[in-house]
């Protein structure tokens, strides 16, 4: 029932109550004088029985009459509960009247008939002026009263009898029609009484909303006639325009603004309906200058024309200042202080741009907290939050600076793992331990409030980029693969492509037939020689290979990443020094290795971070028997920095037994020349990317010339990684670098044609160009 509906029905009820007294004391007297009419004619007990279940009934209706007067506006409300009593009320004492034409009707005497049929009219008509505010009430009181008399002449069969009962029914007929007409009436006088309410008070309402919309509105606004003359303002725009209402009242706009903007913009909404402004505004009232925003609005009657307008006046001066503020946080959740979903894609995009153009691999992880629901339903949203927050707390904590994490909605969480490998495989073997750590890391308990609280994770992966995939697939993809974990059963881990998960699976068993690799020899070196511009052997690096029985030659960034992970990289790292010590051993005291040449091992950030290296790389000399001063170190220049401060005591311990140390790949890291400094370092080795792009990138080209000045200023030397060309090799030494390694001279070599290189001293390479042969006779 909707509320017109329900206040009509209140209404009608609470007519019933008003109107029921004197029809309820007329129906005991009433029905007192038709008892003392036929006290002669009728059995006496009959009509006292009748007489006092009538006034029985009547006692219980003016109780309920007044228990409904002493009832609040709150207890009167429930309409439904007062009309049912007061319709079986009234039904019950409609049947008593009903029933007396089989108690009491004078059936022998015809002018006691009449007085009957007189008295159950009477009560008939009379209960249709009170009674007709509900027509279920008044239909029932009419049919209750008038058809068992119906029913008692019919039952006589005569021909009398029946023309009493027909001329009974049209009387019933006609009340009821009657009464269905005022009942009709009534509803509709109540029906456009509440109408009439209702209209005013929407409009007292509609008007206080106005002024107090007009009167506290955060915006100046003013009313002005089609001659541009101010006619009211609030406080608001006093305050903007830093002036007085006295002044502004009355004001001729159209004479008083000096702004000419603005005063076209006025000119404008009166001639075509609207106008607009925006910029500083210096009041001719006020002398206050103000950035503001004016729309003005004409007011237009159908008779009369333009007759004025409205005008808002907003103030952005705070606007101005906070737009930044805005910005902010329209880019991060509000909650966890994540990035939202907008920030996130776009910092996605850009990184699938880089990736697509350094040729490496991301990974974009999708999870969600398994059962978080049950947590939110069972313990309540503030400990929700606080969970979600904790979550996002982990996370920003378990990522590198350069990854992000992001709050996509609800529980679930995005984060982009970005320069993960330069191809698929491992990255997707990287990605796999990393989102195993992060599902350990999230999935540990953790305390809200009072209490202790644990949900583990859901983890779907999608690695980019991907060949014509955008953000919008790359997310869908990781999405996917979330599905997949938590169909599995939840706190699972999914790639996107059944390829990536074989990728990833497979670097367990990878790791597993790497340590038996160690263990079988299946590992070896091969050598790279290091000459000078002529071929002549300057020293080798020794870079391990492992030939594997099944899938042939495993590439070193493949297998060197898993043993650092599983944790092998010491053992193969004392393999490699061990071997490489026995070779020198074994070609000195051949004599194939000469006094100035070097075999040179590359040791990880994790070899040398440990505690004993010096003292195990002393060992393997001693344990060999090689000559220290034919050894040689190179450490990349990431792990010279991440390796912390002792790293220096060890280098040098080293340097005094004759070990020479070389930075690999230089240039790609972010050491200071404070710190080289310190360092005994013998060569620098120019990173190989730098070398390739000399004919092609200015900056790269400043880059190798810097690190050249730069070794000769320190008094170290340089060598160049990956020559391959005679236009770099010519460039490099036309600068002042002039040890080469790369495929212009020689690619690596496994150990029978190195022997031989060593036993010759130099390399048959490529016969120089006249242009370099004259630069090196220069």
């Amino acid at each position: 029932m909707d509320n017109t509906s329900h206040n009509i029905a209140a209404e009608q009820t609470r007519l019933l109550y008003v109107n029921a007294l004197m029809p309820i004391v007329v129906s005991v007297c009433a029905a007192a004088l038709m008892v003392l009419i036929l006290w002669p004619t009728v059995d006496n007990r009959l009509l006292l029985g009748w007489l006092a279940a009538l006034t029985l009934i009547s006692g219980h209706r003016l109780r309920i009459l007044l228990l409904y007067n002493r009832q609040g506006p709150g207890d009167q409300a429930n309409q439904d509960y007062w009309h049912f009593r007061f319709l079986i009320g009234t039904y019950i004492s409609a049947l008593i009247w009903g029933i007396s034409a089989f108690t009491i009707f004078p059936e022998h005497s015809l002018s006691y008939q009449i007085v009957y049929f007189m008295v159950l009219a009477g009560m008939a008509a009379g209960g249709i002026s009170s009674l007709c505010p509900s027509f279920k009430v008044v239909a029932g009181f009419l049919s209750l009263i008038l058809f068992p008399l119906i029913l008692k002449q019919l039952l006589y069969l005569t021909l009398p009898s029946l023309l009493q009962a027909c001329l009974v029914f049209l009387f019933w007929y006609v009340t009821v029609s009657g009464s269905k007409k005022i009942n009709l009436n009534i509803r509709e006088n109540i029906e456009l009484r509440h109408q009439s309410i209702n209209r005013e008070k929407i409009l007292k309402i509609s008007e206080e909303r106005y002024r107090h919309i007009f009167s506290n509105a955060p915006l100046g606004i003013m009313q002005y006639d089609d001659n541009g003359i101010i006619i009211d303002c609030n406080e608001e725009l006093v305050r903007i325009l830093g002036s007085a209402r006295e002044r502004l009242i009355g004001m001729n706009m159209l004479t008083s603004l000096e702004n000419r903007e603005l005063l076209e913009a006025l000119r404008k909404s009166i001639t075509s309906g609207e106008g607009y402004f925006e910029g500083d505004y210096i009041s001719g009232t006020g002398n206050k200058t103000t950035p503001i925003r004016v729309f003005f609005k004409t007011i237009q009657h159908s008779e009369q024309g333009v007759s004025g307008g409205i005008c808002i006046v907003e103030d952005f001066t705070e606007k101005r200042e906070t737009e930044q503020l805005i910005k902010y946080h329209a880019s991060y959740d509000t909650l966890t202080g994540l990035p939202n979903r907008r920030l996130f894609l776009d910092h996605l995009e850009g990184e699938i741009s880089r990736a697509e153009r350094h040729n490496y691999f991301g990974a974009l992880l999708y999870l969600d907290i398994d059962n978080f629901k049950t947590i939110n339903d069972s313990l309540g949203h503030s400990v929700g939050d606080e969970f979600l927050i904790m979550i996002a707390s982990r996370l920003s904590e378990f990522i590198r600076k350069e990854d992000v994490a992001a709050r996509m909605g609800g529980d679930e969480f995005t984060v982009v793992f970005t320069a993960l490998a330069n191809s698929s495989q491992l990255a997707a073997s990287k990605v796999k331990k990393i989102a195993e750590e992060l599902s350990l890391c999230l999935s540990s308990a953790c305390k809200i409030g009072k209490r202790d609280l644990q949900s583990t994770v859901s983890i779907g992966i999608s690695l980019f980029p991907k060949e014509s995939r955008g953000v919008d697939d790359i997310l869908k993809q990781a999405d996917t693969a979330l599905y997949r974990a938590k169909a599995a059963g939840r706190n699972e881990i999914r790639f996107f492509l059944p390829s990536m998960q074989e990728a990833a699976d497979e670097k367990l068993q990878l790791s597993t037939e790497l340590r038996y690799a160690l263990k079988q020899d299946n590992l070896y070196l091969c050598y790279q020689p290091q000459t000078d511009i002529s071929g002549n052997l300057v020293g080798a690096e020794a870079l391990l290979r492992w030939r594997h029985p099944q899938k042939g030659l495993i590439p070193p960034s493949v297998f060197i990443n898993i043993a650092e992970e599983t944790g092998l990289m010491q053992d193969i790292g004392q393999w490699v020094l061990q071997t490489a010590c026995r070779r020198i051993k074994e070609w000195k005291d051949t004599g194939l290795l000469r006094e100035e040449q070097t075999i040179s091992v590359n040791i990880s950030g994790m070899e040398i971070a440990s505690p004993g290296f010096a003292e195990q790389v002393k060992r393997v000399l001693v344990e060999t028997g090689a000559h220290p001063h034919y050894l040689g170190i190179e450490l990349t220049e990431g792990s010279l920095v991440s390796t912390g401060s002792d790293i220096v005591g060890k280098m040098k311990r080293l340097r005094e037994l004759g070990v020479r140390f070389s930075v690999d790949d230089f240039g790609t890291g972010y050491s200071s020349l404070n710190y080289l400094k310190s360092l005994p370092l013998h060569t620098l080795k120019i990173d190989r990317s730098f070398v390739n792009d000399i004919n092609s990138t200015e900056n790269n080209v400043v880059l190798v010339d810097t690190i050249i000045m730069m070794a000769r200023n320190l008094g170290i030397e340089v060598i160049a990684e990956g020559v391959e060309t005679e236009q770099e090799l010519h460039y490099l030494y036309r600068q002042g670098c002039f040890i080469y390694q790369g495929f212009y001279f020689s690619k690596p070599l496994e150990e029978e044609p190195f022997v031989e290189v060593l036993r010759r001293g130099s390399i048959k390479s490529n016969h120089l160009s006249p242009e370099t042969q004259a630069a090196v006779e220069i």
